[in-house]
């Protein structure tokens, strides 16, 4: 009875830690598949555009300064946000400059496009 009882117990153990494995493996993809090097990310809501005006005059006046660094812009819609959880802005409109996965600039809600526009470009100059 004890052998069987140790047996058991050997059996569920291994199930266990093979079962944990998995599910560390899949969590290393995960993150392997949201790595951002360098980024922009503008978070935008369709349904308050009039309140993002200053947002878009400054991305119209950083792509001008810097047309390679925000070749690659995203833009992610609210109703469609599916970017990676790290960088996800909760206010709307936000943009976020990412680098090595790092968040090193955010600016959320009013401002003016001026202080967007310096905010940016000092993380996009660190480059």
């Amino acid at each position: 009875m004890k052998h069987l009882l140790t047996l058991i117990m050997l059996a569920s153990t291994a199930l266990l830690l093979t079962s944990c494995n998995d599910i560390a493996a899949d969590k290393v993809v995960l993150a392997e598949d949201r790595f951002i090097e360098r980024q922009v990310i503008f978070f935008t809501d369709e349904r308050n555009i009039s309140k993002e005006v200053a947002y878009y005059d400054a991305i119209i006046e950083l792509k001008n300064k810097y047309p390679e660094d925000l070749k690659q812009l995203e833009v992610v819609n609210h109703s469609s946000d599916k970017s990676n959880p790290k960088v996800q802005s909760p206010v709307y409109p936000a943009i976020v400059v990412v680098d090595n996965n790092q968040v090193v600039t955010k600016i959320t809600g009013k401002a003016h496009k001026d202080q967007i526009v310096k905010s940016v470009s000092n993380a996009i100059k660190e480059w």
